[in-house]
């Protein structure tokens, strides 16, 4: 794993896996999670495949689609 510049600059590889964890978590397909977010389908295969890693706003409609604060969501990428 490459290390971080900085002991405070968060994992950002991470982001992959904390979408697709929480989207199996709460037993969604890419469809459902659409419907639900009001996210673009493609946006949510893009998270999923590590091709994007999201902006603020994405995350934080995630968050408050899966019923967590964003802190919660997005604990994994400071580990």
């Amino acid at each position: 794993m490459p290390t971080r510049p900085h002991p405070f600059d968060p994992d950002m590889t991470r982001m992959r896996a904390v979408f697709r964890e929480q989207r199996e978590a709460h037993g969604q397909t890419f469809d459902e999670l659409c419907r639900q977010s009001g996210l673009a389908r493609q946006t949510l295969v893009n998270l999923s495949a590590g091709r994007y890693v999201g902006d603020l706003r994405t995350w934080a409609i995630l968050a408050r689609t899966w019923d967590l604060s964003l802190d919660e969501l997005l604990a994994p990428i400071w580990d």
